[in-house]
């Protein structure tokens, strides 16, 4: 029961500390929106960030493929050299490919963003000479991060994203006010105060560096392991080049409206992801290792549920409401009426596939956990060859809004192959019960969504009133609609919500 407690209590901990981390991080794009709006130098910044991820983006998969084999070794020493190891031989390969880079920039962005004008390009290579360094401190924060995960160190572990989001919100101010080259300055500095953060916490569990060891068995093996990994990276940030690179040849400002959907749908991945990542992936690692099936399936199922039940009321008030939400959270100084309108419909198409993402982000790291990663790669090649495809296929109609689409269908097209697979590696897993709870939470939610526009309709009608009228009244609706949610899920016995109006009850008693 004190596990339980302990589990629940560092689940709501890691929610609150990402939440607040991407509210800061959006706060970045406020001020990036408020600034530069959708301008050139948007592009060029975005750009700049992207090109480091697209060719080294493999990198921080030796993060993930850390895990499995962490608990795999039993003898303290042994983790702590495997460690050390790893940050040592991930730190030398990265100085390699930063040299690499800054010698081959110009043919780099050449190829990356054919779409450029002259002046663009030449900015991008000057930003790009700076962004790359993030390759250097990126890998080890992942190792690090992953090294406190299994340690069970879940709040230092997530506290420290904290550092990346503030850190670059103020340098996109002093940007604005100083110049633009602060822009990629802003991207490099927070990750050297996240890993001397990491570092440290890392230090208090028991963590020592010591002389690299050639003949590391275990060092061998996480190259084994993150091969496929590796490659599947590499395919998702193909992906997304591919975006960016189509993007780059539309009218100026596409990108960027590109990157604001994507970074508002962001919000919602990743406050969920952080959960799955930091709580679940090593506890499901652990039960994996030690054959308890029944713990597994359990996670599966406990997950599947309260992700449905969560994120899908919120992915269709994000649809019915996108527009609005546009203008309250982005529309202001440089951001205009026009950049609004080719933000909203992107932001759209994005939010479609929001549960389906979060629920692949759970079967993924189930995945790693049985050590399938040549499985993840061949998947991931057969989305992101979707994704290609209908992305060139689709830009000429829907230009940056259908590569948002081509992305959700996609998503929505591959995730059933994930479903095979984790079924057919668990035969023993249930999910009939699962699809019934769906069943009546979309019905639910139907309700939900045409109760919450005829409210706002209604009475934003009736006002008439500016921003804050707006406000008041979307949040209103959302609550009576919410609210409307949970009354039809508890009548129609979703344990989910029962559990919660049960934890409600108990604690209203209390007092």
């Amino acid at each position: 029961m004190k596990t339980k407690l302990s589990l629940k209590k560092t689940a709501v901990i890691v929610i609150g500390i990402s939440v607040i981390g991407k509210l800061f991080g959006f706060v970045r794009e406020l001020l990036l929106a408020n600034y530069f709006g959708t301008s050139g130098i948007v592009d060029v910044y975005l750009m700049s960030m992207t090109i480091p991820s697209i060719l080294f983006g493999f990198l921080p998969a030796i993060g993930i493929g850390f895990t499995p084999i962490y608990f795999e070794i039993s003898n303290d020493n042994k983790k702590n050299r495997f460690t050390s190891n790893a940050l040592i031989a991930s730190a030398v390969f990265a100085i390699l490919c930063i040299i690499l880079t800054i010698v081959l920039r110009n043919q780099i962005v050449s190829i990356c963003a054919p779409g450029f004008s002259v002046a663009n390009k030449e900015l991008t290579s000057r930003f790009l000479n700076i962004t790359v360094w993030c390759v250097l401190f990126n890998t080890p924060v992942q190792i690090l991060t992953a090294y406190l995960n299994c340690n069970q160190d879940y709040v230092n572990s997530n506290i420290s994203n904290l550092f990346v989001s503030v850190t670059q919100a103020v340098f996109v101010i002093i940007a604005a006010s100083v110049d633009a080259i602060f822009l990629p300055i802003g991207i490099v500095v927070p990750w050297i105060f996240q890993l001397i953060w990491l570092f440290a916490s890392s230090k208090k569990k028991g963590l020592l560096l010591c002389r690299y060891s050639r003949h590391d068995e275990y060092i061998r093996r996480l190259l084994i392991i993150s091969v496929p990994l590796f490659f599947s990276n590499i395919l998702v940030d193909i992906n997304g080049f591919v975006d960016k690179m189509l993007s780059s040849s539309l009218d100026e400002g596409k990108l960027s409206a590109l990157n604001y959907a994507f970074t508002l749908r962001a919000v919602f991945v990743t406050a969920a992801s952080a959960v799955i990542t930091t709580i679940f992936y090593p506890r499901i690692a652990e039960r994996v290792k030690e054959n308890e099936n029944k713990a597994v399936c359990y996670y599966i199922n406990r997950g599947m549920d309260s992700i449905s039940f969560i994120i899908l009321p919120i992915m269709l008030l994000c649809i019915i409401f996108a527009n609005e939400i546009i203008t309250i959270v982005l529309k202001r100084g440089s951001f205009d009426v026009e950049s609004a309108m080719i933000t909203t419909l992107p932001f759209i198409m994005y939010m479609l596939s929001l549960i389906v993402l979060v629920w692949r982000e759970l079967l993924i790291k189930i995945m790693y956990s049985y050590n399938q990663t040549k499985r993840n790669l061949l998947f991931s090649l057969f989305e992101i060859s979707i994704n290609i495809c209908l992305s060139l296929v689709l830009v000429n109609t829907l230009e940056h809004a259908g590569l948002a689409l081509a992305t959700t269908i996609a998503a929505y097209i591959s995730f059933p192959i994930y479903i095979y697979n984790i079924k057919k590696t668990i035969p023993e897993l249930g999910i009939k019960n699962s699809f019934y709870k769906i069943l009546k939470e979309i019905i639910a939610a139907g309700i939900m969504v045409l109760i919450s526009k005829l409210i706002f309709t209604n009475v934003l009608g009736s006002l008439q009133g500016g921003l804050f009228e707006m406000i008041t009244v979307l949040l209103l609706s959302c609550i009576v609609g919410l609210s409307a949610y949970l009354l039809i899920t508890y009548l129609l016995c979703v344990e989910e919500c029962r559990m919660i109006v049960g934890r409600i009850y108990s604690i209203l008693k209390k007092r």
